[in-house]
């Protein structure tokens, strides 16, 4: 290789690694701003959790064919394999047998993207536009909205969980339809609380899932991609100072070259 092309790979490196540093900056503030929101957002998740946790069967959903599944992921890439860990989820969902008929709402194209090859015909819709800005309750609503027409008992939201900065992994929650929750006997039996208001209630508590699961999912992509960039950066570096290396040695030994030639040109000269 010669010393122009080693330069040439030297420049576009150094070119790389402002980049990849300047996408980690970027991840690390707006982590920063997606914990502040999630702060706030994690009460409304747990305290419907809690509800799920006393007033239904925990093993409701192993009785229950055909689930609705959301698969939380987003637009954009660069972020390690927290998509991928989320469509294996997914696709081990549908395997199952009592899961030909299953639907997923892919919420961000890079679902989309896994689940078209092989389980094209399970895709309900895909939302796009996920992954840029913080996900809203609005966000939220509109996309299990989008979901009314679709003839659902329960529903399964797969994302990424934090686990500490820099490390998540899959999780899932169980959510059912609203008119059979209402049927539950701990439910029903709940005299003191009108029909209406507790229709009401799970209406909200069902997007409020939805929303939780979708701003935790996005904490763990800007933490992922901060990982990402931040190896990236110290993978291209390494890469730079090998290269430095390489460019110096031929660098001296091309003016080492050079000078041998001169010197006995010159003593050519001396002895003519």
């Amino acid at each position: 290789m010669s010393l122009r092309s080693i330069q040439k790979k030297i420049q576009s490196y150094g070119n790389i690694n402002k980049i990849t540093s300047s996408l980690k900056l970027v991840s690390a503030a707006k982590m920063a701003k997606t914990e502040r929101l999630l702060k706030d957002v994690r009460p409304f998740g747990y305290g419907t959790l809690s509800f799920y946790k006393r007033y239904t069967h925990i093993n409701m959903l192993d009785h229950i064919e055909n689930h609705l599944i959301f698969a939380i992921t987003s637009d954009r890439g660069l972020c390690g394999g927290i998509h991928t860990a989320v469509v294996k989820k997914v696709k081990q969902e549908l395997d199952r047998s009592d899961q030909q008929l299953a639907k997923v709402v892919c919420v961000g194209q890079k679902s989309e993207e896994m689940l078209a090859k092989s389980y094209k015909s399970h895709i309900l819709f895909t939302v796009f536009k996920i992954g840029k800005d913080n996900a809203t309750f609005l966000e939220a609503s509109k996309i299990f909205n989008e979901c009314n027409y679709a003839e659902f008992i329960a529903c399964q939201i797969f994302y990424n969980r934090i686990v500490t900065k820099g490390t998540s992994k899959v999780d899932w929650i169980s959510i059912y339809n609203t008119d059979f929750l209402l049927t539950v006997a701990h439910i029903a039996s709940l005299e003191e609380v009108e029909e209406e208001t507790m229709k009401s209630y799970i209406e909200f508590s069902t997007v409020s899932l939805l929303f939780f699961a979708m701003v935790e999912n996005t904490l763990c992509e800007h933490s992922a991609r901060m990982v990402a960039m931040d190896a990236a950066s110290k993978n291209v570096k390494t890469l730079n100072e090998k290269l430095s290396l390489d460019y110096n040695r031929k660098r001296q030994f091309q003016i080492t070259s050079d000078l041998i030639d001169i010197v006995s040109g010159s003593q050519v000269i001396t002895e003519k």
